[in-house]
């Protein structure tokens, strides 16, 4: 059985790229999830085309994940059973890009200006000032 989720957080460390015995590349990270005392932390590991865009992940980036979610049970050193959260992922995005994480600028396009000017660059005559209207339909049939 496995359970689906989605969840925001932050990057504990830089993500760790690792290939897989048939070569392919998964990324390790550790994600906190909620705040204060109520911080969680979850390991993630990423597969197939989300890998390569987490290889690029760096400390304290926030990210949504969405994957599949386990608990883990292992013995400590000091022989006390622990517990932890981990997640298999598919989809990673980074959010929050803010400060040293802002991407760069996009160039803006040029102002399109106040209406008259719009007005001037158009075919078309503006209103009062049509054009002359000239009197000759060249399909209509001639009476006499």
């Amino acid at each position: 059985m496995s359970i689906e989720c989605a969840l925001f957080g932050f990057l504990a460390a830089d993500a760790e790229s690792r290939t897989s015995q048939a070569g392919k590349l998964w990324v390790r990270l550790r994600v906190g999830v909620g705040k204060d005392d109520a911080l969680q932390w979850v390991g993630v590991a990423v597969f197939g085309k989300a890998a390569e865009a987490a290889a690029g992940l760096k400390k304290g980036d926030r990210v949504y994940v969405e994957g599949t979610i386990k608990i883990d049970s292992w013995r400590g050193g000091d022989g006390v059973e622990k517990h932890g959260l981990s997640v298999a992922s598919f989809k990673i995005e980074k959010t929050h890009q803010i400060g040293r994480n802002r991407p760069p600028k996009r160039e803006k396009p040029e102002p399109v200006g106040s209406g008259r000017e719009r007005a001037e660059r158009s075919d078309y005559a503006p209103a009062g000032k049509a054009a002359a209207f000239n009197d000759d339909i060249p399909f209509a049939p001639e009476f006499r």
